[in-house]
């Protein structure tokens, strides 16, 4: 015999009382979807709080490796500074006159014909790498006189490229012809005719340095070619803007002109 509860609704007033009946299996589902919907609840709960939690140790993560990497980046550029600094100290002991040990001559590493272009550092470096990368970036350094003559006319951009005098870099004077050399170890970015420098040729030397020798008579290399400092990738000319046979000689860092002098070992 099936077994009902029954449930029954006396009113105050004179309405009539009204009896419902609900079976048991009826009440023991309901008590079990109530369950299942309980259990549900928790178990999603639960799941979100863990979404939540490991949503913030990944922000947390990604902040902290963000901090890394801009700490290497930052170390690396002073390192790069520094070898800057001791690439010029060599130039001043060259200037007084002074002789240079065996560890300047190291620092130089303008011996060794093969030119590369250094790849951007990983995060960690052996002492073999980082050792590696100072090497290649004193090859990158145009620390070499392209052709031997006489400096016509300095380097000036103070007012900017709005002032008659504003020079981004050296005019060498020589006879035409002269060869000219790459200042340091590169890769040829650029090789052909401009209005302004006639024959011409860029080199990227990686470590966002490149250089440019204009107004060339003609050009021996082509982009895409590897070029080692001491080189000749071209003669010595006057073409385009150009009242004599000279070398226009520049240095970027950055895309920004600096002073040559401030690189070449006199």
């Amino acid at each position: 015999m099936k077994k009902y509860f029954s449930l029954i609704v006396a009113p105050h007033d004179n309405a009539s009382v009204r009896n419902f009946r609900i079976s048991y299996t009826a009440v023991y589902t309901l008590a079990a979807v109530a369950g299942l919907s309980v259990v549900t609840v928790v178990v999603l709960l639960a799941t979100l709080g863990r979404l939540v939690v490991k949503a913030h140790d990944a922000d947390r993560l990604a902040s902290e490796n963000a901090r890394l990497v801009a700490r290497t980046a930052q170390m690396d550029s002073l390192r790069s500074e520094l070898l800057h600094v001791q690439a010029l100290g060599l130039q001043i002991k060259t200037m007084l006159g002074l002789r240079l040990s065996t560890e300047d001559s190291v620092l130089v590493a303008n011996l060794t014909p093969g030119a590369q272009t250094p790849s951007a550092p990983g995060a960690f470096e052996s002492v073999d790498e980082t050792r590696e990368r100072q090497k290649l970036l004193l090859k990158a350094i145009p620390s070499m006189w392209p052709v031997t003559g006489y400096v016509t006319r300095e380097f000036d951009v103070a007012g900017g490229e709005i002032q008659q005098q504003y020079h981004p870099g050296m005019d060498i004077a020589a006879s035409r012809n002269t060869p000219v050399r790459a200042s340091a170890d590169g890769v040829v970015t650029a090789s052909g005719w401009d209005e302004t420098y006639g024959n011409s040729v860029i080199i990227d030397h990686g470590f966002g340095i490149s250089t440019l020798y204009g107004h060339n008579s003609r050009n021996l290399v082509k982009v895409g070619d590897r070029i080692a400092r001491g080189q000749t990738i071209a003669f010595l000319g006057s073409t385009g803007k150009s009242t004599a046979p000279h070398l226009h000689f520049e240095v970027r860092k950055d895309g920004v002109s600096e002073d040559p002098r401030k690189y070449l070992l006199d």
